[in-house]
């Protein structure tokens, strides 16, 4: 689990008028709005006594802890200890929590843990232009599982399980051409071509894949002849090591549309666009599971201890990338964490703790040292 990064928190509409209780990377975290509707991420453990946040209200644009009422504004300072203290407005500097940025994007919240600031981190990614245009329909699922969030990735970015897992797909060929559009340190594009009855295939009719490291999501456009393409996009936030939450937000197009062979489809109607959406939640997601579940081991497993094939470059891509990125950026040491989880409070790096490193309360998550980091196999 790796740190710099946005993640998919909670979805927009979630957040109203009261606190919001998030995990993400094993550690607690708020979310509210202030008096202006803007959203805000606080670590959830209040400095005092280390109560939860997010069992407090919302007051003054902050947020009340519930036990003493000591009051937090959004840069995660706080403003008022009412009782025990002869200041109650001057409370010490080390009166703090961590305060995360979020971004409101594609109907989601999402959370950017680590230490660059607002110059040096990227934006959530540009992945799904569609969303806004007023020209697809949108529908989003929000699922939790108990699978690690990189089994989640490398599944969505593996197109032959398809053809075996999913009901609806059983009757395809068993086979994919790869065709590579882009590759980047955090992005890969590739084109999955799929086969006709003959082993043939062309550059227009199977899975467009996509992945970023950034905002931890992945994007999956299928193209069938004279039927509209479907997007199928999955924001998956580690809630721990052995946990994920999906956020995954599916469109078809309203009206005509054109196909990457230059040919024009007919737009979807709203009622295939819901019959997607509920086959969706009550069966594909739940297909997935049962083999996921039984994987070995939970976490993804070295590249010489898996026999990969052609069709698996994609999802070791996306394997290779997110494993370098972590260790370019910072991974979590979950056993540490784990070990000290009864006894010990610890919150994820904020922009705070880079800027302003003294005075703080709790102590960052422990990280894998760089030099400590199992060196990563080429993948071509």
């Amino acid at each position: 689990m790796h740190i710099n990064n946005w993640y998919a928190a909670a979805l927009a509409g979630d957040l109203i008028d009261q606190p919001l209780k998030t995990t993400i990377l094993g550690c607690d975290l708020v979310l509210f709005r202030d008096d202006e509707g803007q959203a805000h991420c606080l670590s959830d453990l209040c400095v005092h006594r280390a109560a939860s946040l997010s069992v407090g209200e919302c007051k003054n644009g902050g947020v009340m802890c519930p036990q003493h009422g000591w009051e937090f504004a959004a840069d995660g300072k706080c403003k008022l200890i009412p009782a025990g203290t002869k200041t109650p407005t001057e409370p010490p500097k080390r009166a703090r929590v961590p305060s995360y940025p979020v971004e409101e994007k594609y109907g989601l919240l999402f959370v950017y843990i680590g230490l660059q600031s607002d110059e040096e981190r990227p934006p959530v990614p540009d992945i799904m232009p569609e969303y806004d245009s007023g020209d697809w329909h949108c529908g989003v699922i929000p699922r939790g599982k108990d699978i690690s969030y990189m089994r989640m990735h490398e599944n969505y970015n593996d197109p032959c399980h398809v053809h075996y897992i999913h009901e609806f797909a059983k009757w395809l060929p068993k086979g994919v051409t790869i065709i590579d559009h882009e590759l980047t340190d955090t992005y890969v594009k590739a084109f999955h071509a799929s086969w006709d009855a003959d082993g043939g295939h062309n550059e227009h009719t199977g899975l467009m894949m996509e992945y970023h490291v950034i905002s931890s999501v992945s994007r999956n456009t299928n193209y069938q002849p004279e039927y509209p393409p479907q997007i199928v996009t999955a924001y998956v936030t580690p809630v721990d090591e052995l946990n994920c939450m999906i956020y995954m937000i599916m469109l078809m197009p309203k009206n005509e549309t054109q196909m990457p062979d230059g040919s024009t489809v007919r737009g979807a109607t709203a009622e295939e666009h819901a019959a997607l959406l509920d086959m969706t939640k009550d069966q594909v997601q739940d297909e997935d599971y049962v083999v996921l579940k039984t994987t070995q081991p939970k976490l993804p497993a070295p590249f010489n201890e898996e026999l990969l094939v052609d069709a698996d470059r994609t999802l070791a891509q996306v394997r290779k990338m997110t494993a370098e990125y972590a260790a370019k950026h910072g991974e979590i040491d979950s056993a540490e964490l784990e070990s000290v989880k009864h006894t010990r409070v610890r919150v994820l790096p904020c922009p705070g703790h880079a800027s302003d490193p003294k005075n703080w309360v709790h102590k960052r998550v422990p990280l894998i040292k760089a030099e400590e980091e199992a060196s990563l196999q080429v993948v071509s």
